[in-house]
């Protein structure tokens, strides 16, 4: 998930491409617009969002290369609104950038959410269920753990920002574990160039949530 105007995510030297380009890559002649949850409210607003209580709280990249971790409670109805916002626009079909167990989220155009579409991929590849997922921060380690067992997963849950790349080597060295079928990188902002790096590391399969969430939205902006 993300809050941007300038449209760009970034991690390692800074030059990796935006979610636009992810998913515009999977549906050619589309126009892909990209609203965050946060624009328009203030550094004030955002802290106090940030300083809140949360069991499931959610990295969010802002505007100004900073990061804030914010519940999913208090994300939910301003993502919900820019989708929304989306429908109006008539948008063909509006993607949460988020991997985690995200709400229903209502709108005129169909919402994908990757909390739910990653786990059905991924138990339609996977025999044992006994996998490695990869969140963005330690804070949400526990509640994705949760999530992924409530799909029906064995997994071994770590950490590791996009956004900090030193913590790569520490998450890929834990899922080198024998006993792991697959690994996921279940976070938005992780993306192509990471998930490669990854399973060179690792030396397992790496599915990686940005592309296929991108990939379910472009058959349908393509359809």
């Amino acid at each position: 998930m993300e809050n941007t105007r300038d449209r760009h995510r970034h991690h390692r030297p800074n030059t990796a491409p935006g979610p636009r380009q992810a998913f515009a890559a999977h549906a050619p002649g589309a126009r892909v617009e990209v609203l965050g949850a946060l624009d328009g409210l203030s550094a004030a607003a955002i802290d106090a969002l940030a300083a809140r209580p949360t069991d499931y709280p959610l990295l969010v990249k802002l505007a100004d290369g900073s990061s804030r971790s914010i519940g999913m409670a208090e994300l939910h109805p301003l993502v919900e609104a820019r989708a929304r916002e989306f429908g109006a626009l008539g948008a063909r079909v509006v993607v949460v950038a988020c991997a985690g167990g995200f709400p229903e989220v209502h709108a005129s155009a169909p919402v994908i959410l990757p909390g739910k579409i990653v786990p059905a991929v991924v138990g339609a590849v996977s025999v044992t269920r006994r996998i490695g997922v990869v969140t963005p921060i330690r804070a949400q380690a526990g509640a994705a753990e949760a999530k992924w067992r409530a799909d029906g997963f064995d997994p071994l849950v770590t950490w590791a920002s996009p956004y900090l790349h030193a913590e790569i080597v520490t998450a890929s060295a834990l899922m080198t574990d024998p006993s792991l079928e697959l690994v996921v990188l279940d976070c938005m902002g992780h993306d192509e160039e990471y998930r490669r790096e990854f399973a060179s590391l690792c030396g397992k399969p790496v599915l990686l949530a940005q592309s296929i969430a991108a990939r379910v939205a472009g058959e349908l902006a393509n359809g």
